[in-house]
């Protein structure tokens, strides 16, 4: 007995050996991020910007209707919510091979045996018609001595981790998404106001023009150029429409709706741009970012694979049993001598099995060296984006005031071109050069601005923001036990 009780506890140790230990390698994380002080100054603290929820960040209240919206009714977020109870339900039916699997089955067969079927034949007075009738109940339980069962189900629960962080990270896409879509329409809409407004001002210009060529102080030339200068202007309007009706459209379908206008909120100008952007830890990276978190689990998923697939090196053992009863007269079916019953335990021992075992576990092993490159690749790239982010933060702070005083400059040189063109000192050619380059500087301009804007939302996105789709903060790591009810 002894013996029996040290072979189940070796069994079982070597059970808990037979998948690796699993350690986190992502591989070697920076001290810091690149141009993380890319403005030149120090950072207050080293609280993230990840740490706001994105209704801190996008304080336009139609745009945060929007995103609400979009975070129940996008079909990539329903898929996601799909793909989650997949999985949850896939843990439950990993489970349930724990336990035995009991089964009923009834039979009733009445058959006719040939006479001749011996020699010498059956007599004629022998009945040849019998009937048989049985129900009964069958039990299997493999016991798992060696693991395999318990790392099929730790690969479950990994997987179903795994889709959870990809939930999230499908949330703080959409957020992304629909803020940036918003941001561009808005955009749009200050492109398209200053189109129609300058178009409106090249129109007087043209009529000025006009009275003064009746008046035979300037001359046809002046006039055609005059009719370019609107047309400038006139080209940009259709375009800017067009592209409005199809950011609108893009917007809809982000919002799991039909092409439709979309409501406005604040103005492109009204906009906020943070001035400070704290980056936080790289090392935060690895807990905050969910598509890192999903990544990693499917690397322990694969980890628990291994062991699994070493498990079928070693015997299975399973318990074995019929209970019933069985009767050649179906009235005697449920009578005290015809009950039948066994029960035992089945040991397979895999011999021979021309490497399909080897070739598994080499599958195995193949599939998680895949997993940890993937992760390791995703690790790297969230620090890319990050370190992008901040160089473009910075850099566009810088862009947007040279475009500012770019556009002051045009306009003083416009306003200049024009006074000298209506006293008789300036071609209005110099006139048409100025008020072009004014245009197409204020275009610039709110261009800038939006780039600004998809910068902080890019950024709040590859630190690991956004992904909250309540205004209740969720625990910061979903891998709790699951519920398979």
């Amino acid at each position: 007995m002894k013996r029996v009780s040290w072979l189940l506890t070796a069994a079982l140790l070597l059970s808990g050996c037979l998948a690796p230990t699993y350690r986190q390698e992502p591989g070697v994380v920076p001290q810091d991020y690149r141009f993380r002080s890319a403005q030149g100054q120090p950072e207050p603290d080293l609280n993230s910007l990840a740490d706001l929820t994105w209704w801190q960040i996008f304080d336009d209240p139609v745009l945060q209707d929007l995103i609400r919206t979009a975070l129940v009714q996008n079909y990539d977020v329903r898929l996601a919510v799909a793909r989650v109870a997949e999985a949850r339900a896939g843990v439950g039916v990993s489970r349930s091979t724990w336990l035995p699997d009991v089964g009923g089955a009834a039979l009733f067969r009445r058959e006719r045996a040939s006479r001749t079927r011996s020699n010498p034949p059956v007599p004629s007075g022998t009945s040849v018609t019998e009937s048989l009738a049985q129900f009964n109940f069958d039990l299997f339980w493999e016991i798992d001595v060696f693991g395999r069962l318990r790392n099929l189900t730790q690969a479950a629960q990994a997987d179903f981790y795994a889709s959870q962080w990809g939930q999230r990270a499908v949330w703080a896409a959409v957020v992304a998404d629909v803020a940036r879509a918003y941001f561009e329409l808005r955009t749009l809409d200050r492109q398209l106001e200053i189109a129609r407004g300058t178009l409106e001002s090249f129109k007087r210009s043209r009529h000025l023009v006009e009275l003064r060529k009746g008046q035979g102080l300037v001359s046809s030339e002046d006039v055609a150029q005059a009719d370019a200068l609107v047309h400038t202007a006139g080209v940009k309007i259709p375009d800017l429409e067009r592209q409005i009706a199809q950011k609108e459209n893009q917007i809809s379908i982000l919002l799991g709706d039909n092409p439709q206008p979309i409501e406005r909120g604040s103005p492109l100008s009204d906009l906020v741009v943070r001035p400070a952007v704290p980056a936080g830890l790289p090392s935060s990276l690895l807990e905050r970012r969910p598509d890192i978190r999903q990544s990693e689990e499917t690397l322990i998923a694969t980890n628990y694979r291994i062991g699994s697939a070493r498990a079928n090196f070693f015997p299975r053992i399973a318990l074995t049993g019929l209970a019933g009863t069985q009767s050649v007269d179906l009235g005697k079916l449920f009578t005290g001598p015809s009950s039948i019953w066994s029960i035992g335990p089945t040991l397979t021992v895999p011999v021979f099995t021309s490497g399909f075992n080897y070739f598994t576990l080499k599958t195995r092993q193949a599939q998680k060296e895949q997993a940890l490159v993937l992760y390791q690749f995703t690790v790297r790239q969230a620090f890319r984006e990050v370190s992008d982010g901040l160089v473009a933060h910075g850099k566009l702070e810088e862009l947007r005031n040279e475009q500012e005083a770019l556009v002051a400059s045009y306009h003083r040189y416009s306003k200049m071109a024009n006074k000298r063109y209506k006293g008789g000192l300036e071609s209005f050619l110099t006139v048409l050069d100025s008020d072009r380059q004014l245009f197409s500087a204020e275009l610039d301009l709110a261009s800038v601005h939006l780039a600004q804007l998809v910068t902080v939302v890019q950024l709040y996105k590859a630190l690991g923001g956004g992904w909250e789709p309540d205004m209740v903060h969720p625990s910061a790591h979903p891998r709790n036990e699951v519920s398979v009810e």
